[in-house]
């Protein structure tokens, strides 16, 4: 099923108008207790306090300054008192508050309709790539609708403090595919009371591929030629072997058809009876007994690629980019032009995980993470 986000975009905006109408006609200020209690729908409601203890959090930074030690226990006490009772004297203005009116019924309307999309979205916006105990935490207490789904996360993180984006990814796919979710006629016709709606408007229909010869375009047509917004019958079709992805390589690298004075292919030098790289360091040591291997994984790199070894790129090109040896090179390129780690980590959260799917490699993906990082390492 795919949404249509911009009619229920529209639906929220209507949606905060006409309730905005009623409410501000009478003040021109709204506080918390009346947030709690403005919409028929609680996690309207709730998505909008949600959204308020975002900016209460970002005010909070935004005080601190550097010339003065915030870390001190008497400061950080003050300041608590301080940012708590501000929290209880909540005033916004109409101008402020219905555009997250309108915002927080988008996201009711996502979560009821497609509950794995939102949450799959909570995730994958965690900052540094990582989904800490904290963030889970604030996702229960504001999560009413659906709400098993952010409970069996926390059961599945346990005592740990954070773990990767991908593999909380993981942990959603087998959440959704055992667990049922809350129905969603019985708050959809609640939100229908105020501003009248039907189901079916925020629902896009998708056509199908109609070919004659289904296998035929299957090998002519690549996945990422096809439009994202249709729907394709073979998502459960295996991933490609490395064999396959090294034939792919040699017959778009050029280096593969170049011929040498007494050798064949480049590739024909690389057999069986010759050691691998991986082989040589493993046997080299240093005076301590530590392997070479071992440092060269820790050092600091100056291009990704310097990182990356043979059978590491065929890994990552078949497990994480589908085999396409071009969106490899392009990933890799657009992260070496990233300033900082900080950047590259989101460019793989929010553009290349989502896109290649990375919940259903999730140990790849945390070890080209790794290679990442010896990019921008000091």
């Amino acid at each position: 099923m795919k949404l249509d986000l911009s009619a229920i975009e529209s639906y929220g905006r209507q949606y905060a108008a006409k309730v905005c109408d009623d409410f501000f006609n009478r003040t021109a200020t709204i506080n918390g207790q009346q947030i709690l209690k403005l919409s028929n729908v609680a996690q309207v409601n709730m998505f909008v306090v949600s959204d308020l203890f975002e900016r209460w959090k970002a005010d909070t930074e935004a005080f601190k300054s550097p010339y003065f030690n915030f870390e001190h226990e008497d400061v950080k006490a003050a300041l608590k008192t301080f940012m708590n009772t501000a929290s209880q004297h909540i005033m916004v203005k109409r101008e402020d508050f219905e555009p997250m009116l309108s915002s927080a019924v988008n996201r009711t309307i996502v979560l009821l309709l497609d509950p794995s999309k939102h949450f799959d979205e909570f995730v994958r916006d965690s900052p540094d790539f990582t989904l800490t105990k904290d963030r889970l935490a604030q996702l229960t207490k504001y999560t009413k609708i659906n709400g098993q789904v952010s409970k069996a996360l926390t059961e599945k993180l346990g005592d740990e403090e954070k773990v990767y984006v991908t593999t909380a990814l993981g942990w959603l796919n087998e959440i959704g595919e055992k667990g049922e979710f809350e129905n969603p006629d019985k708050y959809l016709d609640m939100l229908s009371a105020t501003v009248a709606l039907k189901k079916e408007d925020f629902i896009k229909s998708t056509p199908k591929i109609v070919a004659e010869d289904s296998s035929a375009m299957k090998m002519s047509q690549s996945f990422f030629d096809l439009d994202s917004e249709e729907e394709l019958d073979d998502e459960d079709a295996p991933l490609p072997t490395v064999a396959q992805v090294q034939a792919k390589f040699e017959q778009d690298s050029p280096v593969a058809d170049i011929k040498l004075p007494g050798l064949d292919r480049l590739n024909d030098t690389f057999t069986d009876d010759l050691p691998t790289v991986n082989d040589l360091l493993k046997k080299e040591v240093i005076g301590n007994g530590t392997p070479l291997s071992e440092l060269a994984f820790k050092r600091p790199i100056k291009s990704i690629v310097d990182g990356v070894s043979i059978n590491q790129k065929f890994v990552f090109i078949g497990k994480l980019f589908d085999g396409d040896i071009n969106s490899y090179n392009k990933a890799i390129e657009d992260l070496d032009n990233c300033l900082n780690f900080g950047d590259a980590k989101n460019l793989m959260n929010k553009s290349l995980a989502p896109k290649y799917n990375w919940i259903m490699a999730a140990e790849e993906a945390n070890d080209f993470l790794e290679v990442v990082s010896r990019k921008f390492q000091s």
